[in-house]
């Protein structure tokens, strides 16, 4: 059972990212909207996005690599 999200929650990653000469960890916050926002860590612009496009982008790049990994075995 999941706990429903009535505040904001930010959590800050591991893994950097490039952010122009720097090296960043990444801060998420997941908002009551169903809205994500990212940033790298020690700037104040955030870029938001719906949940639902990220599930969109999630679902297309795992059907896309399924399909490579398919037509890369009929190769052979």
């Amino acid at each position: 059972m999941t706990t429903q999200l009535r505040k904001p929650v930010t959590r800050r990653t591991e893994d950097t990212i490039r952010d122009g000469s720097k090296r960043r960890r990444m801060v998420v916050t997941l908002y009551p909207n169903s809205t994500i926002g990212i940033r790298p860590e020690r700037t104040r612009r955030e870029e938001l996005i719906p949940l639902e496009t990220v599930w969109w982008h999630a679902l297309k790049a795992r059907v896309t690599a399924e399909r490579e990994a398919k037509r890369k075995n009929r190769k052979k």
